[in-house]
């Protein structure tokens, strides 16, 4: 399965696109789903499992969580609880055992994007991934990701960070099992069944 599993909406505030707009875009990219992972406005997210079946979509609804040690993706059931994590600064491993313990999973974004903490994934544990496919970083950031990934032993995942429409599914995540909801999407990514794609 083909997922986009770093998608931004007009909820996350500085970026566009409505939910029909965006579920649009994603089938057109020949996309299988996408996850919906806003800054803020988390439960505003809702409605893309709503309409998703319209599309012929599987939508996860998750969150893109500002730490002190870079950016998180956070993926879990009831993703509201995390709203407590809105705004920046927050405690990476506060997080990471906060949702390990909900049952979720936190995948590190862009790890060594100028700017959101370089580096600071290398120093955590309890990730379930590394994202070394982001298709707003640079070639040499996305390589830095992947060799962080080599050597903390962690699956790799893909997402094209879209703030607009036309980025959707420029990169993104080939799952090796299928997935229909976020319980499904959190133990393939601890079992490391998926890999990226979409890069140069």
């Amino acid at each position: 399965m083909k997922i986009d599993l770093h998608v931004h909406t007009a909820n996350s505030d500085d970026a566009y696109g409505e939910p029909e707009e965006v579920l649009a875009a994603a089938a057109a990219a020949g996309l299988d789903g996408l996850a919906i992972t806003e800054h803020s406005n988390y439960e505003k997210s809702e409605i893309f499992l709503k309409l998703a079946p319209r599309f012929n979509l599987v939508v996860f609804v998750g969150a893109e969580v500002a730490t002190r040690s870079g950016h998180m993706l956070v993926f879990s059931e009831e993703i509201h609880r995390w709203s407590c994590f809105r705004g920046a600064g927050h405690d990476a491993r506060e997080l990471i055992e906060a949702v390990n313990r909900a049952g979720g999973a936190v995948v590190a974004a862009h790890p060594y994007r100028v700017g959101y903490g370089c580096g600071g994934a290398a120093r955590l544990s309890g990730l379930a991934a590394i994202e070394t496919c982001n298709g707003a970083n640079r070639s040499f950031e996305n390589r830095l990701a992947m060799e962080l990934a080599r050597k903390l032993n962690l699956p790799c995942t893909g997402g094209s960070d879209a703030h607009f429409i036309s980025e959707i599914g420029r990169c993104y995540t080939i799952f090796t099992v299928s997935l229909r909801d976020v319980s499904g999407l959190v133990a393939a990514l601890k079992a490391g069944r998926c890999y990226p794609a979409g890069c140069e």
